[in-house]
Protein backbone atom coordinates (compact mmCIF):
# COMPACT_ATOMS: atom_id res chain seq x y z
CA UNK A 1 0.00 0.00 0.00
CA UNK A 2 1.30 3.43 -0.94
CA UNK A 3 1.17 5.96 1.87
CA UNK A 4 0.55 9.63 2.45
CA UNK A 5 3.22 11.71 4.20
CA UNK A 6 2.76 14.97 6.09
CA UNK A 7 5.79 17.18 6.74
CA UNK A 8 6.01 20.21 9.02
CA UNK A 9 9.25 22.18 9.22
CA UNK A 10 10.15 21.77 5.55
CA UNK A 11 12.14 25.02 5.44
CA UNK A 12 14.88 23.70 7.73
CA UNK A 13 17.90 21.55 6.92
CA UNK A 14 16.31 18.17 7.58
CA UNK A 15 12.86 19.23 6.38
CA UNK A 16 14.15 20.26 2.97
CA UNK A 17 15.95 16.95 2.57
CA UNK A 18 12.85 15.03 3.62
CA UNK A 19 10.78 16.56 0.83
CA UNK A 20 13.57 16.10 -1.75
CA UNK A 21 13.96 12.43 -0.88
CA UNK A 22 10.22 11.80 -0.81
CA UNK A 23 9.90 13.17 -4.33
CA UNK A 24 12.24 10.35 -5.42
CA UNK A 25 10.38 7.74 -3.37
CA UNK A 26 7.41 6.17 -5.15
CA UNK A 27 6.26 4.55 -1.90
CA UNK A 28 4.53 7.83 -1.05
CA UNK A 29 1.57 8.68 -3.23
CA UNK A 30 1.20 12.18 -1.76
CA UNK A 31 3.18 14.62 0.39
CA UNK A 32 1.43 17.33 2.37
CA UNK A 33 3.80 20.16 3.30
CA UNK A 34 2.62 22.30 6.22
CA UNK A 35 4.38 25.66 6.07
CA UNK A 36 4.04 29.39 6.57
CA UNK A 37 5.03 30.20 2.99
CA UNK A 38 4.67 28.49 -0.35
CA UNK A 39 7.70 26.59 -1.64
CA UNK A 40 6.27 26.45 -5.14
CA UNK A 41 7.19 22.80 -5.61
CA UNK A 42 6.27 21.64 -9.10
CA UNK A 43 5.21 18.06 -8.46
CA UNK A 44 1.67 16.65 -8.65
CA UNK A 45 2.18 14.61 -5.49
CA UNK A 46 2.94 17.67 -3.34
CA UNK A 47 0.12 19.57 -1.65
CA UNK A 48 0.90 22.71 0.32
CA UNK A 49 -1.03 23.75 3.41
CA UNK A 50 -0.07 27.36 4.15
CA UNK A 51 -0.57 28.52 7.72
CA UNK A 52 0.87 31.98 8.31
CA UNK A 53 0.69 31.72 12.09
CA UNK A 54 1.42 28.31 13.65
CA UNK A 55 -0.57 29.41 16.68
CA UNK A 56 -3.49 28.48 14.41
CA UNK A 57 -2.33 24.92 13.67
CA UNK A 58 -5.30 23.33 15.40
CA UNK A 59 -7.72 25.26 13.19
CA UNK A 60 -6.39 23.34 10.18
CA UNK A 61 -6.43 19.87 11.76
CA UNK A 62 -9.08 18.56 9.34
CA UNK A 63 -6.67 19.08 6.42
CA UNK A 64 -3.77 17.09 7.88
CA UNK A 65 -4.74 13.47 7.38
CA UNK A 66 -1.99 11.06 6.39
CA UNK A 67 -0.12 7.91 7.42
CA UNK A 68 3.41 9.06 8.25
CA UNK A 69 3.84 12.43 9.99
CA UNK A 70 7.25 14.09 10.03
CA UNK A 71 8.11 16.98 12.36
CA UNK A 72 11.37 18.81 11.62
CA UNK A 73 10.54 22.06 13.40
CA UNK A 74 13.44 23.81 15.09
CA UNK A 75 15.19 27.14 15.50
CA UNK A 76 17.81 28.86 17.66
CA UNK A 77 17.38 31.36 20.49
CA UNK A 78 19.19 33.97 18.40
CA UNK A 79 16.95 33.48 15.38
CA UNK A 80 13.79 33.22 17.49
CA UNK A 81 14.62 36.40 19.39
CA UNK A 82 13.72 35.19 22.87
CA UNK A 83 13.40 32.10 25.04
CA UNK A 84 9.63 32.29 24.77
CA UNK A 85 9.69 32.42 20.97
CA UNK A 86 12.18 29.54 20.87
CA UNK A 87 9.95 27.39 23.07
CA UNK A 88 7.01 28.01 20.75
CA UNK A 89 8.88 26.65 17.74
CA UNK A 90 10.79 23.83 19.40
CA UNK A 91 8.28 22.63 22.00
CA UNK A 92 4.79 24.10 21.70
CA UNK A 93 4.26 23.70 17.95
CA UNK A 94 5.64 20.13 17.75
CA UNK A 95 3.37 19.13 20.64
CA UNK A 96 0.35 20.74 19.02
CA UNK A 97 1.20 18.94 15.78
CA UNK A 98 1.47 15.63 17.65
CA UNK A 99 -1.90 16.17 19.32
CA UNK A 100 -3.46 16.91 15.93
CA UNK A 101 -2.01 13.97 14.02
CA UNK A 102 -2.79 11.29 16.61
CA UNK A 103 -6.48 11.94 15.94
CA UNK A 104 -6.19 11.54 12.16
CA UNK A 105 -8.04 8.50 10.86
CA UNK A 106 -5.07 7.14 8.86
CA UNK A 107 -2.39 7.92 11.46
CA UNK A 108 0.34 5.29 11.65
CA UNK A 109 3.38 7.03 13.10
CA UNK A 110 5.03 10.28 14.12
CA UNK A 111 8.70 10.89 13.40
CA UNK A 112 10.29 13.85 15.17
CA UNK A 113 13.69 15.54 14.93
CA UNK A 114 15.08 16.33 18.39
CA UNK A 115 18.72 16.55 19.54
CA UNK A 116 21.28 14.12 20.94
CA UNK A 117 21.70 16.42 23.96
CA UNK A 118 17.99 16.35 24.90
CA UNK A 119 17.54 15.99 28.66
CA UNK A 120 14.66 17.43 30.64
CA UNK A 121 16.87 17.50 33.77
CA UNK A 122 19.64 19.48 32.11
CA UNK A 123 20.56 22.92 33.51
CA UNK A 124 21.13 24.08 29.91
CA UNK A 125 18.11 25.77 28.36
CA UNK A 126 18.34 24.15 24.90
CA UNK A 127 18.93 20.63 26.17
CA UNK A 128 16.18 20.97 28.77
CA UNK A 129 13.67 22.24 26.18
CA UNK A 130 14.38 19.36 23.82
CA UNK A 131 14.16 16.89 26.70
CA UNK A 132 10.82 18.27 27.84
CA UNK A 133 9.50 17.95 24.30
CA UNK A 134 10.54 14.30 24.18
CA UNK A 135 8.99 13.59 27.59
CA UNK A 136 5.68 15.17 26.64
CA UNK A 137 5.58 13.37 23.31
CA UNK A 138 6.03 10.04 25.07
CA UNK A 139 3.21 10.95 27.47
CA UNK A 140 0.83 11.01 24.49
CA UNK A 141 1.18 7.21 24.17
CA UNK A 142 1.10 7.28 20.39
CA UNK A 143 0.72 4.09 18.37
CA UNK A 144 4.19 4.72 16.96
CA UNK A 145 6.66 7.45 17.94
CA UNK A 146 10.19 7.69 16.62
CA UNK A 147 12.48 10.41 17.96
CA UNK A 148 15.65 11.15 15.99
CA UNK A 149 18.50 12.72 17.95
CA UNK A 150 21.09 14.15 15.55
CA UNK A 151 24.32 15.67 16.82
CA UNK A 152 25.78 18.67 14.98
CA UNK A 153 23.93 18.95 11.68
CA UNK A 154 25.97 19.47 8.54
CA UNK A 155 24.20 21.15 5.62
CA UNK A 156 23.80 24.33 3.63
CA UNK A 157 22.44 27.03 5.91
CA UNK A 158 21.40 30.49 4.78
CA UNK A 159 22.89 32.13 7.87
CA UNK A 160 26.55 31.90 8.90
CA UNK A 161 27.25 30.40 12.33
CA UNK A 162 30.92 30.78 13.31
CA UNK A 163 31.14 28.10 15.99
CA UNK A 164 29.25 25.59 13.84
CA UNK A 165 31.67 26.20 10.98
CA UNK A 166 34.62 25.53 13.30
CA UNK A 167 32.93 22.35 14.56
CA UNK A 168 32.30 21.21 11.00
CA UNK A 169 35.96 21.65 10.10
CA UNK A 170 37.11 19.70 13.16
CA UNK A 171 34.58 16.97 12.41
CA UNK A 172 35.72 16.63 8.79
CA UNK A 173 39.37 16.43 9.81
CA UNK A 174 38.60 13.78 12.42
CA UNK A 175 36.49 11.82 9.96
CA UNK A 176 39.41 11.66 7.54
CA UNK A 177 41.22 9.37 9.97
CA UNK A 178 38.29 6.98 10.39
CA UNK A 179 39.27 4.74 7.50
CA UNK A 180 36.45 3.02 5.66
CA UNK A 181 33.75 4.69 7.69
CA UNK A 182 30.89 6.83 6.37
CA UNK A 183 30.22 8.15 9.86
CA UNK A 184 31.35 11.71 10.59
CA UNK A 185 32.82 12.04 14.06
CA UNK A 186 30.60 14.28 16.19
CA UNK A 187 28.40 15.36 13.27
CA UNK A 188 25.82 14.09 10.85
CA UNK A 189 24.59 15.36 7.50
CA UNK A 190 21.04 16.60 7.08
CA UNK A 191 20.42 14.15 4.24
CA UNK A 192 21.53 11.23 6.44
CA UNK A 193 19.01 12.19 9.10
CA UNK A 194 16.23 12.60 6.53
CA UNK A 195 17.00 9.33 4.76
CA UNK A 196 17.09 7.39 8.02
CA UNK A 197 13.70 8.84 8.97
CA UNK A 198 12.10 7.79 5.70
CA UNK A 199 13.64 4.32 5.68
CA UNK A 200 12.60 3.67 9.26
CA UNK A 201 9.10 4.94 8.54
CA UNK A 202 8.71 2.34 5.80
CA UNK A 203 9.46 -0.42 8.33
CA UNK A 204 6.12 0.44 9.99
CA UNK A 205 7.28 -0.41 13.51
CA UNK A 206 4.87 0.30 16.36
CA UNK A 207 5.82 1.58 19.78
CA UNK A 208 8.47 4.05 20.92
CA UNK A 209 11.99 4.26 19.57
CA UNK A 210 14.82 6.77 20.00
CA UNK A 211 17.47 6.87 17.25
CA UNK A 212 21.00 8.14 17.89
CA UNK A 213 23.39 9.60 15.24
CA UNK A 214 25.38 6.43 14.60
CA UNK A 215 22.24 4.38 14.09
CA UNK A 216 20.87 7.02 11.71
CA UNK A 217 23.96 6.75 9.55
CA UNK A 218 23.70 2.94 9.54
CA UNK A 219 20.06 3.10 8.45
CA UNK A 220 20.75 5.78 5.83
CA UNK A 221 23.39 3.63 4.11
CA UNK A 222 21.69 0.28 4.57
CA UNK A 223 19.41 0.64 1.53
Amino acid sequence: MKKKAVVIGASGLVGKQLVKLMLKDDRYESILVVARRSYDIKDPRVVELQIEDFDDLSKHAAKMNGHDFYCALGTTRKKAGSKEAFLKVDVEYPLTFAQIVRKQKDFQQLLVVSAVSANSSSPLFYNKAKGELEDQLQDLNLKSLKIFQPSLLLGDRKEFRFFEEVAKLISKIASFFVIGSKKAVGAIRDVEVAKSMIELAHQNEEGFRRIKPGEMVDIAYSS
